[in-house]
């Protein structure tokens, strides 16, 4: 009990840390966080950015290593051991326009995220991740009539945070024992009749598949999981206005408004999964003319099952987020000003001056599904395809006329052996992650529609795994190359490189100590 207070209290001050960082640190130096609450973040950790963003299938096998997946709360229901997960993240960007580039870097917090079970179909998450983050600095320089040369310079800072409690469930999770326990399925297995007398070899088997099928619908079942997030969301986003007039007699302006927001936030998910253990197999012995002439048709059947060496999963999933007004309040400030001589900015008075007005912003209405494919534990192909109603989004009546949004994700990840044990097969424990995205963002200029690219890789790094203690960790390595914008029509192209640098924790925690 004593070790594992030790661990809390740890985790606790890890949290509070990364909060503090997370007020500080400049998440993005994109021209295009401008517009709305921001860049959006996405909500995925170590494995699914490797795999392009692809996580709104995925969930947990039986054996570790184990992850939080908190784009889709449903995986909470598949969580086995106490799972922690923090990150941290690193970007360069190159942007480019038709006359000038410029590269800029930030690091910045990522994440930190607590998942635990709470019974074999219950289990739950907590933590704190960024939700949008606001970063840019421009100048724009013109000639204008009968005013000479203008400066316009644009400013922005802040972010929002997202802290959540998530839990998921399966609700049909006893379903395969119920059957079990149940007397028609008792029957079904039995090598007599209700009446004592004995089945027939054929009927023995007319029976087992039907007790298999009744079996397989009912742990198809058991695995659907429902869940959901409650977040708070909290933070600032500032702008910031400029117009520099160089001409004698004249006096600049600056416009700064600070958005505010603090309300609570949700979201659904739900997963299902199909196994398949075995596949029928045509009978090499059967031959219809030969059974009948041999009155051998009903004890030669047409098809057997061949277990397979490696199950093999379907899985599907689906997320959601209603439509919803969130309370925000905005502080505004319009001033004249004029240089002096000595270089310093003189207000001359003020034009305009609000202060704590309150209001709402609408978050749009997002959904989105994932399809995977699991061979075993070795192999997994997933893809997401997910849409956001930008269109919707207002912030204190006004529109910023967004477009909506969509998102398609292909992510593979390979584990050669996930159950070898020592050193010498170490590399065949590794993870290795690829995948891919396109995205259509809610940014429409210049009547050019923004789009983005991006490919991804990366490694997850088992360290110290320890099967009689049930404790296992990993060092998860990400990195992602693609490009945002276009210098099309007088825009900005950004060309990124992302790396992130995450660690998960699997232990048996919060159990009480069994003493022999």
């Amino acid at each position: 009990m004593i070790i594992t207070s030790i661990r809390l209290n740890f985790l606790i001050t890890v949290i509070l840390l990364f909060s503090t960082l997370l007020s500080f640190s400049q998440a993005t130096s994109s021209p295009y966080s401008r517009y709305g609450l921001g860049e959006i973040n996405n909500k995925t950790f170590g494995q699914g950015f490797a795999m392009g963003g692809t996580t709104i299938a995925l969930q947990n096998d039986t054996i570790p290593m184990f992850f939080i997946n908190t784009t889709n709360p449903a995986s909470y229901a598949g969580v086995q051991m106490t799972t922690a997960e923090l990150g941290m993240k690193y970007n360069r960007v190159r942007l480019e326009s038709t006359d000038t580039k410029k590269n800029l870097n930030n690091a910045s917090f990522g994440y930190v995220s607590i998942a635990f079970p709470f019974k074999k179909w219950w289990g739950g998450s907590f933590g704190l991740l960024p939700y949008s983050s606001v970063g840019y600095n421009l100048v724009d320089q013109q000639e204008l009539a009968n005013i000479g040369k203008v400066s316009f310079k644009y400013e922005g800072t802040g972010g929002l945070s997202q802290a959540y409690f998530g839990t998921g469930l399966k609700p049909f999770y006893g379903l395969p024992r119920m059957l079990q326990a149940s007397s028609k399925y008792q029957r079904l297995l039995s090598w007599k009749h209700a009446d004592n007398t004995l089945k027939s070899r054929e009927e023995k088997y007319d029976d087992y598949l039907k007790a298999k099928h009744k079996m397989n619908t009912r742990k198809f079942l058991r695995s659907a999981a429902f869940g959901g997030n409650v977040s708070y969301l909290f933070g600032s986003v500032e702008h910031k206005r400029y117009s520099i007039f160089t001409g004698a007699n004249t006096f600049s302006t600056e416009t700064g408004t600070a958005i505010r927001v603090g309300d609570i936030y949700m979201d659904y998910g739900f997963q299902i999964g199909y196994t398949v253990d075995s596949v029928r197999t045509r009978n090499p012995l059967y031959n219809r003319d030969s059974a009948r002439l041999d009155n051998r048709y009903d004890s030669v059947k047409k098809y057997n099952y061949r277990d397979l060496k490696e199950n093999v999963q379907f899985l599907f999933g689906a997320n959601f987020a209603a439509q919803k007004d969130i309370k925000a309040k905005i502080d505004s400030l319009s001033v004249n000003y004029f240089t002096s001589s000595q270089g310093f900015d003189i207000t001359k008075d003020t034009v305009e001056l609000v202060e704590g007005h309150k209001g709402t912003i609408t978050l749009p209405l997002s959904f989105g599904v994932g399809f995977a494919f699991k061979k075993g534990y070795r192999w997994m192909v997933a893809a997401d395809f997910a849409m956001q109603n930008w269109s919707a989004y207002r912030a204190f009546n006004t529109n910023n006329d967004l477009k909506n949004s969509m998102r398609a994700s292909l992510g593979i990840q390979y584990v050669p052996d996930a159950r070898a044990v020592g050193m010498k097969k170490y590399f065949r424990r590794i993870h290795y992650r690829i995948g891919g995205h396109y995205s259509q963002t809610a940014l429409e200029l210049k009547n050019t529609r923004l789009t983005e690219l991006g490919v991804s890789a990366g490694l997850g790094f088992p360290v110290g795994g320890n099967y009689i203690l049930r404790s296992f960790s990993m060092v998860n390595m990400s990195v992602e190359v693609g490009q945002h914008g276009t210098t099309a029509n007088g825009l900005i192209r950004e060309q990124y490189l992302k790396t992130t640098l995450s660690f998960t924790i699997n232990d048996r925690w919060f159990q009480k100590p069994k003493i022999d």
